[in-house]
């Protein structure tokens, strides 16, 4: 873990020609406040002398006149009393009144960001909340401290219930707690108050690991991913207006100020998770640069890859809205990210599918095909599937044996390699990228869906960090894809392999897409080892920790419970 007296990293994104969007920083620093003063003008009413006439006491009091119970008790009124300095100088006074109205309602707020942060300190911090790592805060810190993480992606939601402390001045994180329901928030199309129901069941996970000291001062996020992202901005929007208002009205715990409840943007999330991966494998915990891994994320609806390319020439990454530049512990990266949205596993299937309707396979499969039917060399033989095509035309997909690789040829052909490259070199679909295996010099880094489809075949998913090179994925794919025809004998002994192999028709079409995206789209050589995990030192790779530390740099909330 990074000493106290060297900063976890002010993670800033500096700012670039085509953008210059800021990612929250990295660590918690202290606030510098100024005192301000305001200055008063002391103003004087004018008295009238005691023997000058009273010019009010001149003029005849009508009501005074008509009641004679008022003509008697009513005297004139007495000059150079307080009501007479209202009167006189009611401008002022009322100016003074606005400004001592807003002065006590920026109190608050002056006293939560300047001073609460010192408040943990000095109020007694209950002995049932500790760490397990130390059991005295770093002066103005809280010991513990939680952050709950919602992804909402296309599959399912998720919660991460992060606790971390603050033995250092920088936080460590030491505890994740977990959930999971399905499906995701943009299966609920039409139903929001349904979608933001559907994430009480986390929400209760956090209310019981959370000490109720704790609640008001622990934050939230609700981050929705592609998935979400594909309903189209009005639907998406109700959804996640319906979630926010469920969350202020159900739950004690406050919302990110900042983005709390929204779709994430692409470039966040594969940066988050080169974030994660890095802070894991500590290679930002010192001032002196260490080489940086690469990630490759693979969700249902998209896929990020991040890494920080040698620099050739003077330079590693072209201008535009792929470069990411970092400052990290004083550190200098300049990171390459793109998001490429409609290659996660689901919308591959769909666009693997769409090209097979699209582009019929001819006769000679022993297959006799009625109206609406096509062969489809990626799903086992005699497996019939439908299918609504991007026309809204409904189909019928059938299996069929694949003696020449037909499955391989389709798959690559969604990668459109052909493409134009406007701003060369580009991986695939005319998207710009420096060649990974060149510039990218140190590990690769795949998780997800990369890891979830592979390790029940190889060393099963109890083993959460593996390695297989991309030749390796592309042999397990063959095997995969030929083993519907005699019953998949190879993988009997497995009750895990043959579970995933129940489980899903889909397999051999999503390893052959795994193995395209790798080797066809992103050009990794096939010798070359990616690391697969679903896990390092306990904790889930991804976006989640990444974002989480991101928001402990916005620590408005931080004694909000005093």
């Amino acid at each position: 873990m990074i000493q106290e007296h060297k900063p976890l990293a002010s993670l800033s994104r500096n700012s670039s020609s085509d953008q210059e969007d800021d990612l929250a920083f990295l660590h918690p620093s202290p606030i510098n406040s100024t005192a301000t003063t305001t200055a008063t003008r002391r103003h004087v009413a004018r008295i009238p002398k005691p023997d000058s006439p009273n010019p009010a006491a001149l003029i005849p009091d009508a009501a005074a006149q008509d009641d004679p119970v008022r003509a008697k008790t009513d005297k004139p009124r007495k000059t150079g009393s307080f009501v007479d300095l209202l009167v006189t100088n009611r401008s002022c006074w009322t100016l003074v009144v606005i400004l001592l109205a807003a002065t006590l309602a920026f109190i608050p707020q002056v006293h939560e960001r300047f001073f609460s942060k010192g408040l943990h300190a000095s109020r007694p911090w209950p002995n049932n909340i500790t760490s397990t790592h130390c059991t005295k805060a770093h002066p103005g810190r809280p010991l513990v401290q939680y952050v709950l993480m919602v992804d909402a992606g296309s599959m399912g939601s998720r919660i991460h219930v992060y606790k971390f402390n603050y033995c250092n001045a920088t936080p460590e994180l030491e505890g994740d707690t977990f959930g999971h329901v399905e499906p995701g928030l943009s299966s609920y199309d039409g139903d929001s108050e349904g979608a933001a129901r559907s994430l009480d069941k986390l929400l209760n996970i956090a209310l019981e690991t959370v000490p109720v000291y704790l609640h008001s001062s622990t934050p939230v996020a609700v981050k929705a991913t592609a998935g979400l992202r594909l309903l189209g901005e009005e639907k998406s929007e109700m959804i996640l207006a319906a979630v926010r208002r469920r969350l202020e009205s159900m739950y004690p715990f406050p919302i990110v100020q900042d983005q709390g409840v929204a779709v994430m943007d692409g470039a966040d999330e594969g940066v988050y998770a080169w974030v994660t991966v890095n802070y894991l494998l500590e290679r930002f915990n010192s001032f002196k640069k260490k080489p940086t891994v690469a990630i490759l994320d693979l969700g249902g609806a998209s896929t990020q890859v991040v890494f920080e390319p040698r620099v050739v020439g003077g330079h590693s990454v072209a201008q535009g809205e792929h470069r990411y530049p970092m400052n990290f512990n004083g550190n200098e990266y300049v990171l390459y990210q793109h998001s490429h949205l409609g290659y996660g596993l689901i919308m591959a299937r769909s666009q693997i599918n769409n090209y097979v309707v699209a582009n019929p396979l001819g006769v000679g499969h022993g297959v006799r095909l009625g109206d609406k039917e096509y062969a489809h060399p990626c799903i086992p033989v005699g497996t019939r599937q439908d299918f609504v095509t991007a026309d809204n035309e409904q189909v019928v997909l059938v299996g069929v044996s694949d003696p020449t690789d037909q499955c391989k040829a389709m798959v690559e052909a969604i990668f459109y390699k052909h493409k134009k490259c406007a701003m060369p070199p580009c991986s695939f679909n005319g998207v710009y990228q420096p060649s990974l295996h060149a510039t990218a010099e140190d590990d690769i880094y795949a998780f997800s869906f990369f890891f979830d489809l592979t390790a029940p075949f190889r060393l099963g998913s109890a083993t959460l960090a593996q390695e297989m090179t991309v030749g390796e994925i592309e042999d397990l794919a063959g095997r995969l894809c030929i083993g519907d025809e005699n019953g998949f004998l190879e993988f009997q002994h497995s009750a895990e392999a043959m579970k995933e192999l129940r489980k899903s028709v889909n397999i051999c079409m999503d390893l052959r897409f795994i193995y395209g995206l790798l080797q066809h789209g992103y050009g990794i050589p096939k010798t070359r080892k990616i690391k697969l995990a679903k896990k390092l030192k306990g904790y889930e790779t991804g976006w989640t920790v990444g974002g989480s530390i991101a928001i402990l740099e916005d620590n408005w909330f931080v004694g909000s419970l005093i």
